[in-house]
């Protein structure tokens, strides 16, 4: 099978160890005069943003896998495609199961928190172009008392840009920044973002049990509870409903659950069951084709 991708995944990794795959090549100089065809892609693995190359492998490829129901309906509304072309595989991230409670003591007990406060938490590739500055201002309308910020943050330049931020809405008291990702802590991620793309930090966010706040430009709205869903990333009642969230334990707890309960089926069996009714999908139609043209 020919197979084209962008970026090497564990799906990419997954789906070349059960089948025998080249890489897709465009041609030579034939192929460029149209003297000869292109012979496309049997699968073609799309992640990352639209561009040129991406859009000519969705239109000819036999299938595609993309990582969202809404990126689906996207691409059949603006490009030559069909829809029964297109696969969704979301992105995983495989959590053993844990109590939420029993992990928090010993982070508790390291930084001091009241064991009734709760943790709100950001961490991001790029802070500005994940809304830094908006969840900072999500922090400073929030009238309740009973939590803490964390943020995570490994790289010295983002660091840089995060303590600006935090000194110009003067919150320094109120921020503590730490080297490692702390989901299974956290109890209500908030990522303001101005990307599309689906946000792997929410998937990671909700397989750990985390109320998560996202806007609902970016494709991981399908997996957050509609309550935590932003109008745009300065929607201005985020704070509120985090407000309300921390005043209902009992809310927060449901909206942790019924996030968990999509997020937990998100892991590594997932991927390769669909992986594996793709495979056997793609040899039918090679066969299929095959016959045809013996018949011929």
């Amino acid at each position: 099978m020919i197979i084209e991708y962008k970026k090497q995944t564990a799906l990419t990794d997954y789906f070349e160890s059960k089948v025998q795959c080249k890489k897709f090549s465009k041609g030579g100089i034939w192929e460029k005069l149209g003297f000869k065809n292109i012979v496309y892609p049997d699968i073609y693995f799309h992640t990352g943003s639209l561009n040129p190359h991406s859009k000519l492998m969705i239109e000819n490829s036999k299938i595609t896998v993309v990582n969202s129901s809404i990126l689906v309906d996207e691409l059949v509304k603006d490009l030559n495609v069909k829809r029964e072309n297109l696969r969704v595989i979301m992105p995983i991230n495989d959590v053993e199961k844990f109590k939420k409670k029993e992990i928090k003591i010993p982070f508790y007990k390291e930084h001091n928190i009241n064991e009734d406060d709760k943790i709100i938490y950001f961490t991001a590739q790029n802070f500005k172009r994940n809304g830094f500055e908006s969840f900072c201002d999500i922090i400073t309308k929030i009238e309740s008392t009973n939590f803490r910020v964390f943020v995570t943050c490994t790289i010295d330049k983002e660091l840089d840009y995060a303590k600006k931020v935090i000194k110009k809405f003067e919150i320094e008291d109120k921020v503590t920044f730490v080297e490692d990702e702390i989901f299974n802590v956290a109890d209500i991620f908030i990522l303001p973002t101005l990307n599309v793309n689906f946000s792997t930090a929410v998937v990671k966010a909700v397989t750990n049990k985390c109320a998560v706040f996202v806007p609902t430009s970016n494709n991981a709205i399908e997996i957050i509870d509609v309550f935590a869903i932003m109008d745009d990333p300065d929607d201005s009642n985020t704070a509120y409903k985090v407000d309300m969230l921390l005043r209902v334990p009992d809310e927060l707890k449901k909206i942790q659950k019924e996030n968990y309960s999509i997020g937990k089926k998100l892991n590594t069996t997932y991927q390769r069951v669909l992986l594996d009714e793709i495979i056997i999908e793609l040899k039918e139609l090679i066969e299929s084709k095959k016959q045809k043209v013996i018949k011929k």
